[in-house]
């Protein structure tokens, strides 16, 4: 009796469209507070990122983050443009503060250095990512946008791969937890655009990269030294 009666009165609720109003009201709620999540352990991110370049247990590649606050700005701007939903590009935008601040801290170390060639490619698919836009759609744009993320990355692969102490691991682990929501996010406010994926999966896999990356390195460099040991005794 009592199960039926619920059931009917959910009936009623669909019918007149509360009930999709009140699950429309959850929905939003709860893509929000990941959405906040998400930028907070993007900061927290950030901060940590910081402070060890401060106290010396991070060498950052100041071009790169030179290519990333100046990318940051278009990706942001075309990805909001793309999916007009402000709770989407929440970190994109968050992302603009924090590279510039990143690459001001890059700065106070004196580890910036001059262009490479991946940083002017970067650069120049940044320029071309706006005339895409002027000429076409945003989307189009934040796809270019995207592979210049990439190869902004670059640099810190390189580096990486010569020295896996160079980057310390965890703030890439919660930059790349930090867009694991956003992709969340993307898909409780889903409205059948593929694009909206893009950007926060590209930054969930670049940011997993480097310390993957970096453990790997560890150890086949500690398997080579073991084997080196092995045929000097």
């Amino acid at each position: 009796m009592c199960q039926r009666g619920c059931r009917q009165y959910v009936e009623g609720l669909s019918e007149t469209g509360t009930g999709q109003s009140i699950t429309r009201c959850i929905m939003e709620l709860l893509s929000s507070s990941l959405a906040i999540a998400a930028g907070v352990a993007q900061t927290a991110a950030f901060l940590d990122y910081n402070r060890k370049v401060l106290s010396g247990k991070t060498w950052p590649n100041g071009a790169t983050w030179a290519i990333w606050a100046v990318i940051a700005l278009v990706s942001a701007s075309t990805y909001l443009s793309a999916t007009g939903d402000i709770w989407k590009g929440l970190m994109s935008i968050n992302n603009i503060a924090l590279c510039i601040g990143t690459f001001v801290f890059a700065l106070y170390r004196g580890k910036f250095q001059k262009l490479g060639v991946t940083d002017r490619v970067a650069l120049l698919l940044g320029v071309i990512a706006i005339v895409v836009w002027i000429l076409s759609t945003a989307a189009c744009a934040n796809i270019v946008v995207q592979v210049a993320i990439v190869i902004g990355f670059i640099p810190t692969w390189q580096a990486v791969r010569l020295n896996p102490m160079r980057e310390h691991p965890r703030p890439w682990w919660l930059w790349s937890s930090a867009y694991c929501i956003a992709v969340a996010v993307v898909f409780l406010r889903w409205r059948n655009q593929w694009i909206d994926l893009l950007f926060p999966i590209n930054g969930a896999l670049l940011h997993a990269s480097v310390p993957l990356l970096a453990l790997a390195r560890q150890r086949r460099l500690a398997a080579h030294r073991e084997k080196t040991a092995s045929c000097c005794r």
